[in-house]
């Protein structure tokens, strides 16, 4: 008699968290800085989600920027250029704007931490394109509109905490089901 195992359930919020949260502390350790994890919004700043290799270096890109800011007068790595943080500008012949990407040894350097968040990414992008725009949407909101537990119709469903207008409104739809998310009333037995 044959038993199927389920499969092991991976929350997409947490592991990106733990993951971002991973990889900030190396760069911590490695630069001599002593700064908590940035906000997603500068984390996913000018990130597209559509191409996950591209987006993972975005993100890695844009915790290095971060990292050089926060770097202490004192530390070896104060006066250092760009480059030694593993990042460089470039001109994008497209728009002819100057962005920053990773540098070559910014490659070598982080292709596990980029490997991680392209697997990541290409597996979860539709739940991490609402939990981004949710961010954005929270940190516009009233201080008079509560967050609530809000679910999607998925077996299991989905929950995401959110600003309860944004509920009511019924703005935010599930990318597995495509059904709004909605208030659940949670009875306690």
């Amino acid at each position: 008699m044959k038993m199927d195992h389920p499969k092991e359930v991976i929350d997409p919020i947490e592991a990106m968290q733990d993951l971002l949260t991973s990889i900030w502390s190396e760069m911590c350790r490695m630069y001599d800085v002593d700064a908590h994890v940035p906000d997603l919004p500068l984390i996913f700043e000018q990130v597209d989600l559509s191409d996950a290799c591209i987006a993972a270096e975005k993100i890695l890109v844009n915790l290095l920027l971060e990292i050089m800011e926060d770097v202490g007068r004192f530390s070896p790595f104060y006066r250092q250029p760009p480059r030694a943080f593993g990042v460089m500008s470039y001109r994008n012949p497209r728009t002819q704007r100057v962005e920053w990407i990773l540098a070559p040894e910014g490659h070598r350097r982080w292709e596990m931490a980029s490997n991680k968040l392209e697997w990541l990414i290409s597996q979860y992008r539709g739940i991490f394109r609402a939990v981004i725009l949710v961010e954005g949407w929270m940190m516009r909101s009233t201080p008079n509109d509560p967050q609530v537990l809000a679910y999607c119709h998925c077996e299991p469903p989905h929950a995401i905490q959110l600003k309860r207008s944004l509920v009511q409104k019924r703005e935010i739809l599930c990318d597995s089901c495509r059904h709004p998310y909605e208030m659940r009333e949670v009875l306690e037995g």
